[in-house]
């Protein structure tokens, strides 16, 4: 192989290892972000007359809206109870960070707020349906 062509192979290589790595979530910061980037997509979904995903599968299509919270979804950092719209005045939990039921953490409401609950706040907070 000669060298240029060892340089491209391996830019090839490296291209598309970071072109397979989706973003993940790690700080508590990136998924409080995450929270209310899926706030301002449900509130967007809303004003169009959309219905959210219902199940993982309807994540797909809105997925580009929410390029920092689809991937928190689907590793399970963020838990998002499917089907839970966006609703101005609402205190419902339509999503929280995994830790929260347990430690605390943030959660996302039905009127796009994003909070840190305890964990008691949370377990006693109504859940959207």
């Amino acid at each position: 192989m000669s060298g240029k062509l060892r340089v491209v192979g391996v830019l090839v290589v490296g291209l598309a290892a970071g072109c397979t790595e989706s973003k993940q979530v790690q700080s508590t910061d990136d998924q409080k972000a995450a929270l209310a980037e899926l706030g301002d997509m449900l509130k967007s979904l809303a004003e169009e007359r959309q219905k959210p995903p219902s199940k993982m599968a309807e994540l797909e299509p809105v997925e580009p809206r929410i390029p920092v919270a689809g991937p928190a979804i689907r590793s399970g950092n963020i838990v998002y109870i499917w089907g839970a719209a966006y609703a101005a005045g609402s205190n419902q939990v339509v999503a929280y960070e995994k830790k929260t039921p347990s430690e605390g953490g943030y959660v996302l409401l039905q009127d796009g707020t994003v909070k840190e609950m305890s964990s008691a706040d949370f377990s006693s907070a109504p859940k959207a349906k």
